[in-house]
Parts: structure tokens; C-alpha cells; sequence
């Protein structure tokens, strides 16, 4: 264990060396929080409950969103390309830990940083718009416990896109891919409920939800206690599915290393 709290530790370093990175990211999602906070207010003027949100819920929900979509960047498929490009990722092969556990607890300690930050700021930012009424502490606990189990799924998507480029030296479109789907499917830019029946069915079977719109819902109340725990569980059940995936398509993709003189 030793071993993966130093990787954490370089992790978290690493995050507060490249701060930038994490700020430009910041930057870029509270530029659509914004865009979205407007939109939402100018439908609300006219229509007052949308799917069963009102414009007080669904201004909560912005904010939750954004906390959620900034705590746990991660975004490591392109330095993965680059190290399988280069043939640098044979030396993370032979050190005496397994290669995604080394960089589950690097992300781990960079979203240390990144969590502590954001959760200041946007915390400070939600409690100025809409004031600390109807925060329950169950609620925020169950938050919590969701919120890092929503970590856990991204970061078991992001790890399976990043095998992807063992067979494409196009990460960038890799990485573009896979923020567009998390984006869309998770409910960072608008809640699962306003989807029309048909999308609505096929995107609750997807692991995605876990990752924004279970945290913002439990947060925010529209789910009840029943639901939010039903939620937390399919979050768990969606991590371990992940986490075998990840482990079969490992096997399968660093079979490749030799296309790349490794």
C-alpha cells in the first residue's frame, strides 16, 4: 500500500505543478455552467415546471453539475498515447505494481487537489445564489458517498478509451470522443429527465448517469432515500462491471506493444 500512497503523492504534486491545466479545464466548464444557468432561466420565465424541475431545482442542478463535472478531471488518454507512442509505457510495465492501479491512485491524488479547490469555489458560488436552505446532512452524506463512487465509474471509462489508442495514434480524437459521450450521457449539460422516452430508456443501461445526474439528483432531492440508494448501488454494480472490462481489454490491448518496437 506503500507503494500506491507515494504514486498518490506524485499525483497530487503533479496536479499542483500543472495547475494550469486544471484551471483552463475549470475555466471551460464554468463558461457552460453559465451558458446553461441563462439558458434555463429565460425557458423558465415562461414555463414554470419543465419534466417536473422548477427553475429553484434546476438552478441548484446547474451548480451541482459543474461541482461534479470539474472535481474529477482526470483526462489521461492523451499522455497515455504519447508514453505508447514513444515506447515509454514499457517502463511503466515493469515496475512492481499493476499498470492501472498505478494510475488510479496517481488521478486520485491529482483529484485531491482538484477536489478541494473546486469544492471551495463552487460551494461558496451555490451558497451565494441559493442559500443554504434545504441542504440535509443525509443528503450531503449520501452526496459524498455517490460523488466518489461517480469518480470510480469515470475514471473506469476513461481508463478503457485510453486503451483505445494501443491501436490509433489519434488521441485527441480518443479524448474528444469520450468527453462528448460523458458530457451528453452523464447529465452535466442537461438533466436525464429531459430526454425524450426512447433515449431516456437506453441512457438509464449505460454507466454514465453515475457519474453526474445520480450525485445532482440525491443532492438536490428529486430523487427520494429509496432512490438514492438504489442509485449508489448501481453505481457500485457499474464499477465492478468496469473494472472487469477494464482487466479483459488490458489483456487484449498490450498484446499490440510490439507493433510499436516494444
Amino acid at each position: 500500500m506503500k507503494k500506491y500512497m507515494a504514486y498518490m503523492r506524485c499525483g497530487f504534486l503533479e496536479g499542483c505543478a500543472y495547475r494550469s491545466n486544471f484551471i483552463t479545464g475549470m475555466l471551460a466548464n464554468f463558461i457552460q455552467a453559465a451558458v446553461l444557468y441563462y439558458v434555463w432561466r429565460s425557458i423558465f420565465r415562461y414555463q414554470g415546471v419543465v419534466n417536473g424541475y422548477t427553475w429553484e431545482i434546476m438552478r441548484k442542478y446547474v451548480f451541482v453539475a459543474f461541482l461534479c463535472n470539474c472535481s474529477f478531471s482526470f483526462g489521461f488518454e492523451m499522455n497515455t498515447a504519447k508514453r505508447i507512442i514513444k515506447g515509454d509505457i514499457i517502463l511503466d510495465l515493469l515496475k512492481p505494481v499493476p499498470y492501472r492501479g498505478m494510475l488510479f491512485f496517481r488521478m486520485l491524488g491529482t483529484a485531491g487537489m482538484e477536489f478541494g479547490v473546486t469544492l471551495i469555489l463552487v460551494g461558496c458560488l451555490y451558497l451565494s445564489v441559493n442559500g443554504a436552505a434545504g441542504i440535509r446532512l443525509e443528503r450531503v452524506l449520501l452526496f459524498l458517498v455517490s460523488l466518489f463512487l461517480g469518480m470510480g465509474i469515470k475514471f473506469g471509462i476513461q481508463y478503457l478509451f485510453s486503451l483505445l489508442c494501443f491501436y490509433t495514434d489519434n488521441s485527441y480524437g480518443v479524448t474528444k470522443a469520450r468527453e462528448v459521450l460523458t458530457n451528453f450521457f452523464s447529465g452535466a449539460i442537461l438533466p436525464l429527465v429531459m430526454f425524450p422516452g426512447g433515449l431516456r430508456r437506453v441512457v438509464e443501461v449505460l454507466p454514465f448517469q453515475g457519474i453526474v445526474f445520480t450525485p445532482c439528483s440525491i443532492f438536490i432531492g428529486t430523487f427520494s432515500m429509496e432512490e438514492s440508494l438504489r442509485g449508489i448501488a448501481v453505481q457500485a454494480v457499474w464499477i465492478g462491471i468496469l473494472w472487469v472490462c477494464g482487466a479483459l481489454f488490458w489483456k487484449k490491448a498490450s498484446g499490440v506493444i510490439s507493433l510499436y518496437g516494444g
